[in-house]
């Protein structure tokens, strides 16, 4: 006669795999796969090796950044305040949009103008405090 431990070992290998909500039940079936398939992969296979293999697009560089863009975007959404530093942008933004060569505007004028502008703001923050 078995024992009680062997009985419930016998038990827990018989336990069919619990089946976790949203899970779908496993199959033991493999689909079959059909050699005539198999033979047309291989054809077209070769058919796309005899064709010349296409050479692929390659992309034009990219034009090097205008680094003035990069001084001009620290004046985008700032309002600097009354007098010859406000005239000086608006005279530099009036030329950078009036066409395609951006008027000449250079960028050690840019640069100036905001060195200018950061030196008011702290000679204004020395000021305050």
């Amino acid at each position: 006669m078995a024992s009680k431990n062997e009985k419930q070992a016998d038990k827990k290998s018989e336990k069919k795999p619990e089946k976790k909500p949203g899970q779908q039940p496993q199959t033991a079936k493999k689909p079959e796969k059909k050699p005539e398939k198999k033979a047309e992969k291989k054809a077209d296979a070769a058919v796309a090796e005899v064709e010349a293999p296409k050479p692929k697009a390659v992309a034009e560089p990219r034009p090097p950044v205008d680094p003035r863009l990069k001084v001009l975007k620290k004046f985008h959404g700032k309002f600097l305040p009354k007098g010859p530093l406000r005239e000086r942008l608006k005279q530099i933004m009036d030329r950078w949009n009036s066409g395609e060569d951006h008027g000449g505007v250079t960028h050690d004028e840019l640069k100036t103008l905001l060195d200018d502008w950061r030196k008011t703001k702290l000679k204004r923050a020395k000021v305050l405090s």
